[in-house]
């Protein structure tokens, strides 16, 4: 995904980083410094080569547009974000804040990221602007599932699916295909019945 903090359009200088609420509402307005960002961005969480990524952006995870981005790997316990900017950067939820380095991991459940988890917005202060980045509803579940991958082993595969067993077809006997030897067995004779399995023989009857 392109990662650009679209910061030189705006033109902005550094603004100070003020504890960011959301009181789990998702009132808040997305921003990048005092300008609002498109309304369609929100956070969105893909899955993918036994790694997650979480972003905010336009939703395009291969080709579009990224403010703020996390990845994991499932029950790491630990996430990495990265951003547009300086090395560093302070990150504040609701009431909790701390200063993260860029690409360099960090616990999951840091009280910023519990924040985040629980709906309120994540606000990002760097040297060039700040980010406000406020969930929407279908972001606030993208988040959950984010940090679920995080925190939580994968689900195993499914059970390969067996077939049945069937029977073996016993070899043929010896000699079963050979011709049955009729030298011996002489014809029937003209006015006499031929013995059949479920009868005695008996005299013809004249017609």
């Amino acid at each position: 995904m392109i990662r650009s903090l679209i910061v030189a359009a705006f033109g902005l200088g550094l603004t100070a980083c003020q504890p960011v609420s959301g009181g789990g509402g998702g009132e808040d307005v997305a921003r990048v410094g005092g300008d609002t960002v498109p309304a369609t961005y929100d956070w969105s969480f893909v899955a993918h080569g036994g790694s997650a990524d979480l972003d905010f952006g336009d939703g395009d995870w291969a080709e579009g547009v990224s403010l703020f981005h996390m990845s994991c790997l499932p029950d790491s316990q630990v996430v990495r974000a990265s951003w547009d900017g300086g090395s560093e950067a302070v990150l504040t939820s609701g009431t909790a804040t701390g200063t993260f380095r860029r690409e360099v991991d960090a616990a999951a459940d840091h009280p910023v990221f519990a924040a985040l988890r629980e709906g309120n917005a994540l606000a990002v202060g760097m040297d060039d602007a700040d980010l406000t980045l406020a969930a929407k509803a279908p972001g606030r579940a993208q988040i959950k599932a984010f940090f679920d991958y995080c925190t939580h082993p994968l689900p195993p595969p499914p059970e390969p699916v067996v077939a049945a067993a069937t029977e073996p077809v016993p070899p043929p006997l010896e000699g079963d295909d050979q011709p049955d030897d009729l030298s011996g067995v002489k014809p029937v004779e003209p006015g006499v019945d031929v013995v059949q399995p479920d009868r005695a023989a008996h005299e013809p009857v004249d017609r």
